[in-house]
């Protein structure tokens, strides 16, 4: 059907036909096009070379041939912007488009950096540079812009799959392999009355590809290799204001510190400071509150119901009076402090007191007395607990999955964070960082592109207007003109009398 076409109608179908020429002129060369991302991201940023100073490091003399930082900057932003998790594929990327050559400074002679320089050099910033360092500017571009507040900001964490598989896993003590060390267990559990539990823990296995990576569970997925990744996302336009990665094993509390006095550091450096951080329950920790506190910070967290049994006396139905330094009991006896363990003061009541007690089996069962553990920093606590019951804090804790979870779930979808294809921490710590600064500046060109195509709206609205009162002044001229005609045919003047 198609060859017949051809043939019967030869002068209407145009046959595209490659005929490359011996010489042209780079003016003949087809150019991006003026609206193309990375033309209006190179006018955005203005000065790379800023951004690109904390690479410095990684390519002084001492460390092989010369490179311009500027290059490994926009190539690492290249593969986040475009979803690109493999070297290999990012190479090939940037050999064959002309925008993307163009934002790099290279022409089309010239050859493009191969994939093992890619990955040579993110291992070489990983280990000589701060990379914390290229996203404070990036910040200060979107505060100068009008999308940093620091009234508020939701903190969260996210679990990143590492490039290791659980058979790498090799046990510290033994070197034996996991799949090797379960066989052995199991029979020894078959041979020996007492049976040993079979477990797989961080402490005891380590993987012989990427020793950083931990094992890690998700609720309602499997156990695999990850990175745990943190951030701290601005409310008003969703600019991450700091970022980090960890290994997975870290308590989501202990890896979020850093990342909390960066953000605030950063909002601080431009004059403003963080108001309210908005968590999750993970967050719910008597330590962590106070280190916000300290900050200048609000700390508002889902909390956490104490874990005793339903039916019996929680913590929470005890009150404290600091004045008194004592917890009073449902029943209104006195729980006395009793001394103090690792930064944790306890606090009992008298055996007397509960001996005859109506409710001695629901608050202590088979004991003799009720104790009462108190944390270091329990006020801090019990300060978010009653803002988390206020009409204010209500409200912000059902923003927060609004404003940190799509910054996450672009990221691992479309922002080249769904897999860390490196291994090592130092790497990963330049993945994570680095898909933040892309996460802003992609933010930061579609806002000043919504600004500008709203100033050219309004401009032809102002014109149209002015269009508009135009003609309808030549309307009420002409209706006046035609009003004022037809009162003189409707009143001619009368005619002279007629000669005698």
């Amino acid at each position: 059907m198609g060859a017949s076409a051809y043939q019967e109608r030869p002068n209407l179908i145009r046959e595209q036909k490659s005929e490359q020429p011996l010489f042209y002129s780079t003016q003949e060369i087809a150019q991006p096009a003026a609206g193309n991302f990375y033309r209006r991201l190179a006018a955005v940023v203005g000065d790379w070379r800023e951004l690109a100073a904390p690479f410095a490091a990684a390519f002084c003399a001492d460390f092989g041939r010369p490179t311009d930082p500027v290059v490994y900057l926009k190539i690492f932003l290249v593969g986040y912007l475009e979803n690109i998790v493999y070297d290999t594929d990012l190479a090939e990327r940037i050999a064959d488009s002309l925008a993307i050559r163009e934002f790099l400074g290279y022409s089309l002679s010239e050859e493009t950096p191969a994939h093992d320089a890619i990955s040579r050099n993110r291992a070489r910033i990983g280990e000589r540079c701060w990379i914390e360092d290229v996203l404070g500017p990036v910040v200060t571009l979107c505060q100068e812009a009008g999308l940093v507040s620091g009234q508020e900001a939701a903190l969260d964490s996210s679990l990143i799959p590492a490039n290791a598989s659980l058979s790498s896993l090799r046990s510290v003590k033994t070197g034996k392999g996991v799949r090797e060390h379960l066989r052995e267990v199991r029979q020894r559990n078959r041979q020996a009355q007492e049976k040993v539990e079979l477990q797989v823990s961080n402490e005891e296995f380590r993987s012989s590809t990427d020793p950083d990576a931990r094992l890690a569970k998700k609720k309602g997925t499997p156990r695999d290799m990850c990175y745990r990744a943190t951030q701290v996302t601005d409310a008003k336009a969703g600019i991450i204001l700091a970022a980090d990665c960890a290994r997975a094993d870290q308590g989501e509390v202990q890896a979020a510190v850093p990342v909390v006095a960066q953000a605030q550091g950063r909002l601080e450096a431009t004059g403003a400071s963080l108001g309210t951080l908005v968590a999750d329950a993970g967050y719910d920790d008597c330590d962590f509150h106070a280190f916000v506190e300290e900050l200048g910070a609000t700390p508002l967290t889902n909390y956490q119901a104490d874990g005793r049994k339903p039916e019996g006396f929680r913590k929470a139905d005890f009150s404290y009076h600091p004045g008194s330094d004592c917890y009073l009991c449902p029943e209104g006896k006195r729980a006395s402090y009793a001394g103090s363990s690792s930064g944790k003061r306890q606090y009992r009541t008298r055996v007397a007191d509960c001996r005859d007690c109506l409710h001695r089996t629901q608050c202590i069962g088979g004991g003799k007395r009720r104790t009462v553990i108190r944390q270091a920093h329990e006020e801090s606590r019990e300060r978010n607990i009653a803002r988390c019951h206020t009409e204010a804090g209500r409200e912000a804790l059902r923003r927060r999955g609004h404003i940190v979870e799509p910054a996450f779930g672009h990221m691992k979808t479309y922002g080249g964070l769904g897999l860390m294809n490196c291994r090592g921490l130092a790497k990963a710590r330049v993945k994570v960082v680095m898909a933040a600064v892309a996460w802003n500046l992609r933010k930061l060109v579609g806002a000043l592109a919504r600004r500008a195509a709203e100033a050219g709206l309004s401009g032809q609205t102002s014109g149209l207007r002015a269009v508009v009162r135009l003609l309808w002044r030549i309307l009420l001229a002409l209706w006046s003109l035609a009003k004022s005609f037809s009162s003189k045919n409707a009143h001619p003047r009368p005619l002279p009398p007629a000669a005698a």
